[in-house]
């Protein structure tokens, strides 16, 4: 062999040095079969069409079978991908009925993410999916190659592997990456769209063949490993052992087929809105089903894949055993059946991240694990439940439970999300609500919930809603929902806006002068609470105002009258006669049990910029009215699952559809602010309200003294940083050490007079530290504290929304945009950004790296998410040369 120092640029690579490290994990390869696949997706992230919402297109099925026969199956568009599918799905079924033991083998998961999210995008062939994957048909594998094999390199990119088996036919192509077969696309179309169809075939001829290397690479990868398997002892398992353990397969309800059905194809329903409407209730009907089907299989995902893939999912958090301490260790009271013990849990919290008392989670251990596993499968990680205790400032307290009469010293891998909540009678109301749709067609029910999801302007008796003087808002919401014939309003309220205020006193006004049967719902117990004590201090009866707390034992005092949740029903019926204002979750409200249907006058959902339409449907059933109010442009609804129409968007977002300030005509825009200096209000507005949020005029008279009010960027170079930055933690302590015991002028909302008061000092709790990442969070606290600043909070953004304080100093801790967890798409959301500067009544500070405006994001979000942040901090990009190409 040549020594290296005589190898010329144009030699191929060497082979990296390799090792088995764990032989047993080979065994997850199957017995090989004369029916096998090998199967390649390429995709266009940047791909769109028209005026869609929908991104991204896996523009040719590639495969070959054991002869290296290869197959292709184009699709230049989404209805065209839809066929796709239908099509790699009859292949597969038809060649499985020959080979019952064949398996498609693929390297690293986007092959399986992506047919899971195809089938639920065009809501076909989900069933079929499902069932491959129940099947252990699809083998990744990436996961087998990283537990059992140490490779001499710092990629496992099937690409740096190829020398160890790939011999003479070793990568030459001109398109050698993904990358580069992304442009080569966007070449082929921009030549077909000009007429060069010769040209334009040559290039899709070359991305053939690199799709078609890639599969023959995947198949020359199995046989190399199963080289490796019989040269250590090491043999397949059954196939039986690699279908997943039971989960209920998903099936479309009749009913989401019927209305399907009426709502016609992609191409019949495009700028359609009675058409997408009923596409939009068809996909309701299943909703709970494909968010149930979707955890699981990304709860198998975590089970199987490496640490690296899934690490930055929301709700994780990886042990680190140093730091991790046993409370409590194992033990039983009473008649419980299984040990159980106290953990306290720290490691890495990945963004986003919230671990709330009472939530019911997983842990996972490491193979081989100390207990059988559910999973069978060859270097499948093991699970147990566990109970959320407590999320301290540096960790999570859990309860872990043993379901084997056994118990372990070991400690867990990670803490990872746990099963949804059950839809109880939502499924079913939603049906309800569902069926006279089909049944009426193509005439439509009066209904508010109809009206929403064909996004109609709020339909009055007097064909108008009420107009605004002089932005008194309540009484106009008031005269417009009095006016609704069986309809919806909708109210957006940004930040410092007063959204609470107004609604407690339309409530109180309806309850009290016009006796209504008011609900109150949103997506947690603590915002419908929250606002049934503004209800109170508005001056409505306490007893006219009930709810089942979360918790009844907490010993919390509470204004309003505190039921149980089989009391809803006799609670309404005995107040019935004079109004009352009853508050609950969707799962109260669509259980006729609680609340008869119609039973109330208006629903008022609260944060329903956070509350899916699916969920809106279920609870509106209770109501002949609607009051949506909340803020599109804070924290997004979450949602797991992927769905053939976006009903898991905010109710309130689908009203706006894209824009960030609500149009007029569907409701009203609470204009001014009473938190935010004029100075901050402008900034937040031009990112948030298309400039259309002012201050109130009380606003102005806060000041700092010596402080100018507004947003001021705070550049800060570093390098290397990802969750975590000293640098800005010092920035933080030096902002906080200047602003302390300055004049601070407060001002009481609402009077728009200085508080009587004399100016005062500006205090430790007058500040608030905001951050995206837990890791930071950490690292900023342990700065304040030992300066001496132990009382100014720091927290994550969603512990901070609805709070506000006179400062707010955000610190972003990314040195650079591939370095950010989760990329800019999470970093600088507009919305978490919103959320993050609104907080502060004078002055806030965007303490980030100038190195997060450098890279190109990946997606058509990240454009515009980044664009926005350069306008934020003052900074002009440069163009870019990349458009969407459709």
């Amino acid at each position: 062999a040549e020594a290296s120092g005589d190898r010329s640029p144009d030699d191929p690579p060497l082979p990296p040095p390799v090792e088995v490290r764990e032989p047993g994990a080979l065994a997850a390869i199957p017995e090989p079969d004369a029916g096998d696949l090998f199967f390649d997706f390429e995709g266009d992230p940047l791909y769109t069409e028209g005026a869609a919402t929908e991104w991204g297109l896996d523009y040719l099925f590639g495969m070959i079978d054991v002869e290296e026969r290869f197959t292709p199956i184009w699709a230049h568009g989404f209805a065209e991908e839809r066929e796709a599918l239908v099509q790699f799905l009859a292949f597969v079924k038809e060649r499985r009925e020959r080979h019952p033991n064949l398996h498609i083998y693929h390297y690293a998961s986007y092959e399986r993410t992506h047919l899971t999210s195809i089938a639920a995008r065009h809501g076909v062939g989900e069933a079929e999916v499902d069932q491959l994957l129940a099947d252990g048909v699809l083998v990744d594998l990436y996961p087998i190659v990283k537990r059992a094999v140490r490779v001499g390199s710092r990629s496992y990119s099937i690409k740096k592997l190829e020398p160890l088996y790939m011999g003479e036919r070793l990568r030459e192509a001109d398109v050698k990456s993904g990358g580069d077969s992304i442009l080569e696309y966007v070449r082929a179309r921009e030549l077909a769209a000009t007429g060069d169809a010769e040209a334009a075939q040559l290039v899709l001829d070359d991305l053939a063949e690199y799709n078609e290397y890639d599969c023959v690479s995947t198949l020359r990868l199995r046989d190399w490993l199963l080289g490796l398997a019989r040269s250590n002892g090491v043999a397949p398992v059954p196939a039986l052992l690699l279908a997943e353990p039971t989960v209920k397969q998903y099936a479309a309800s009749p009913l989401a087929t019927a209305l399907s059905a009426l709502a016609g194809g992609a191409d019949e329903r495009r700028d359609d809105p009675d058409r997408t409407a009923l596409a939009l209730a068809s996909a309701a009907i299943d909703y709970h089903e494909r968010e149930l089907k979707t955890f699981w299989w990304g709860h198998f995902f975590r089970v199987e894949q490496p640490l690296e893939a899934w690490e930055d999912h929301r709700d994780v958090l990886v042990v680190d055993p140093a730091r991790t301490v046993v409370l409590h260790d194992w033990y039983r009271e009473g008649r419980q059946q299984f040990d159980r013990r106290e953990l306290l849990l720290r490691g890495r919290i990945a963004p986003g991240s919230r671990f709330s008392a009472g939530a019911e989670l997983y842990l996972l251990y490491d193979w081989p694990a100390p207990f059988p596993s559910f999973s069978r499968r060859p270097g499948s990680r093991a699970w147990a439940k566990a109970t959320v205790l407590e999320a301290t400032p540096d960790g999570v307290r859990i309860e872990e439970r043993s379901t084997v009469d056994d118990t372990w010293r070991d400690l867990p891998f990670a803490l990872v999300p746990g099963n949804p909540p059950p839809a109880g009678r939502q499924k079913a109301a939603i049906a309800e609500w569902a069926r006279p749709i089909v049944d009426r067609h193509p005439e439509w029910p009066k209904d508010p919930g109809v009206d929403l999801l064909r996004r109609l302007p709020p339909r009055t008796r007097s064909g108008a809603l009420a107009p605004l003087p002089d932005h008194e808002y309540v009484g106009a919401v008031v005269r417009s929902l009095g006016d609704l014939d069986d309809s919806y309003l909708a109210v957006q309220g940004p930040p410092g806006t007063g959204k609470t205020y107004v609604a407690a006193h339309v409530i109180a006004r309806l309850v009290g002068h016009h006796g209504w049967k008011v609900g109150v719902v949103a997506q947690s117990h603590a915002v419908v609470e929250h606002l049934l004590d503004a209800v109170v201090g508005a001056g409505l009866d306490p007893r006219r105002i009930a709810k089942a707390p979360k918790d009844r034992s907490d010993g919390a005092e509470r204004g309003w009258t505190a039921i149980e949740k089989d009391a809803m029903a006799s609670f309404i019926s005995a107040n019935r006669d004079h109004g009352f204002v009853v508050g609950g979750t969707a799962w109260d409200f669509a259980n006729a049990d609680r609340v008869a249907r119609r039973a109330l006058d208006v629903l008022v959902i609260d944060e329903a910029g956070q509350f899916s339409l699916a969920s809106t449907i279920a609870a509106s059933v209770a109501a002949r009215r609607l009051l949506l109010l909340g803020d599109p442009q804070q924290l997004p609804q979450v949602s797991q699952g992927t769905h053939p129409e976006p009903v898991d968007m905010s109710a309130l977002g689908w009203v706006a559809d894209g824009h960030d300030v609500l149009p007029s005509e569907f409701g009203y825009f609470l204009a001014e602010s009473r938190r935010m200096h004029p100075a901050l209000a402008a900034s937040v507005s031009a990112l948030s309200y298309e400039g259309e949020l002012a201050s109130h005029p009380s606003a102005a008279l806060r000041g700092i003294d010596g402080v100018e009010p507004g947003l001021t960027p705070v550049p800060i170079e570093h390098e290397g940083n990802t969750t975590e930055s000293i640098e800005e933690a010092a920035e933080v302590v030096r902002i906080v050490g200047s602003l302390l015991g300055r004049a601070f002028t407060h001002i009481a909302h609402g009077d728009g007079e200085p508080d009587r008061a004399r100016p005062r000092p500006l205090e430790q709790s007058d500040v608030i530290v905001v951050t995206p990442y837990n890791a930071q969070l950490a690292v900023v606290r342990d700065a304040l504290d030992r300066a001496g600043y132990t009382a100014v909070p720091v927290g994550t953004v969603d512990k901070f929304q609805g709070q506000e304080a006179a400062v707010a100093i955000v610190s972003l801790a990314a040195s650079s945009a591939a370095a950010a967890p989760r990329g800019v798409e999470f970093l600088l959301l507009k919305n978490r950004l919103n959320v993050a500067i609104s907080r502060a009544q004078v002055a806030a500070y965007l303490i980030h790296s100038p190195g997060l405006l450098d890279a190109l994001p990946r997606t058509p979000q990240g454009v515009a998410q980044l664009s926005a942040f350069a306008r934020l901090v003052g900074v002009e990009l440069p163009a870019w040369d990349r458009e969407p190409v459709g």
